[in-house]
């Protein structure tokens, strides 16, 4: 998403965010969080966990999804490889990184990667895959496609792309339609958001590779507190609770960007809650990571751009100035818009981080790759 094209407008967004309450989107309750009774007789006799089990959880519409997305008799299909160029670039001095970034976060890998193919950039959504995937990463683009970054020893090594297909089975094509954003990866499914058309879309990529098309997840919101949202200000995050429901996160402007949840019945609504972003940063990207110890830890993402000071990225763990970096001049930074994370062994954790350059030659696809320390209470 191209955000120094919204700065103009930044008083008319201001209309969207400004409002106190958000209203519901969809039918139902107010809306409620936490995780899913596992016997349906438990949900009956507590009216709470009855209004727990309204949300959409993938469990629940895994295999109804992957029928709609890889339909019986559909041939599997290999992405295409495509060629990858990798150069391994400096984040900047020692002593403007120590100004930005907390001792708790150690750079491990900064790359800039680009391809002669005319597909390859515009990247957005970003999702680590399992080993059982070839332990990579997953990413997708503002054009409507996935690509896939091969590892190698911790640092990107090949890439391959396909092309998403809509409900049909056609590609899908136009700004419309592809300007994908958010990504989740879960049980051999890709959950994909879209701006401009607001919506979340599945696709079978284990069964069918690229022959998946889309299988519709839920149409988000149009409005927020009776104000349209501009098709550029969308659901830039979507992240899986650790209960298992599904939520999302739109851009906004000024500070105030509102979260939703999904219902089981593909509807959707605001939760009440927003994410807590920086003075003029936009939401842009949440991860809520499964540690070993059973506990979760959510990392957000925030960004703000404008003509003097140029891209800056907000990435927070914790409540504090300890658990958050900020990437901004003169480091090297770039319209970072992908985040994913893993729990490394030695008990850290490692974020994935990726620009989307917005297939223009003045800007750069950056891989970072950070190992946090969260310190022991």
């Amino acid at each position: 998403m191209r955000l120094f094209k919204l700065l103009p407008a930044l008083l008319a967004a201001s209309l969207m965010v400004t409002c106190a309450a958000p209203q519901n989107v969809g039918a139902g309750a107010a809306p409620v969080s936490g995780s899913v009774p596992d016997r349906p007789e438990m949900a009956e006799s507590d009216p709470h966990l009855a209004a727990v089990d309204r949300l959409w959880r993938v469990r629940d519409h895994a295999k109804t999804l992957m029928s709609a997305s890889c339909p019986a008799g559909t041939k599997r299909q290999e992405p295409l490889p495509i060629d990858l160029s990798v150069t391994p670039v400096s984040l900047g001095a020692a002593d403007q990184i120590a100004r930005r970034i907390p001792e708790t976060a150690i750079l491990s890998g900064a790359w800039e990667l680009s391809s002669p193919n005319s597909n390859f950039g515009g990247l957005s959504g970003l999702a680590r895959l399992p080993p059982s995937e070839g332990g990579g990463l997953l990413t997708v683009s503002d054009a409507g496609a996935f690509i896939w970054i091969d590892l190698e020893n911790g640092a990107p090594s090949g890439a391959k792309i396909a092309y998403m297909q809509g409900r049909s089975g056609a590609q899908i094509s136009g700004k419309k339609s592809g300007d994908a954003e958010g990504l989740v990866w879960s049980d051999g499914l890709a959950l994909v958001s879209f701006e401009r058309d607001f919506r979340i879309e599945a696709f079978a990529l284990t069964a069918c590779g690229s022959a998946a098309r889309a299988a519709s997840v839920a149409a988000l919101p149009e409005t927020y507190e009776r104000r349209n949202i501009d098709e550029n200000q969308g659901p830039e995050a979507i992240f899986l609770e650790a209960g298992g429901a599904l939520g999302f996160g739109y851009e906004g402007m000024l500070s105030v960007s509102p979260l939703g949840q999904v219902l089981a019945d593909g509807t959707a609504e605001w939760t009440g809650q927003s994410a807590p972003a920086p003075a003029l940063h936009g939401f842009v990207a949440r991860e809520i990571l499964a540690l070993p110890d059973g506990s979760a830890r959510t990392l957000d993402m925030f960004r703000a751009w404008d003509p003097v000071q140029g891209n800056r990225i907000r990435l927070t763990w914790g409540a504090d100035e300890t658990h958050s970096l900020t990437l901004s001049r003169p480091l090297l930074v770039d319209n970072f818009e992908g985040l994913a994370a893993e729990a490394l062994q030695n008990g850290a954790i490692r974020v994935w981080m990726v620009s989307d350059n917005n297939f223009s030659g003045g800007q750069k696809t950056l891989l970072y790759s950070f190992d946090i320390t969260i310190p022991q209470d």
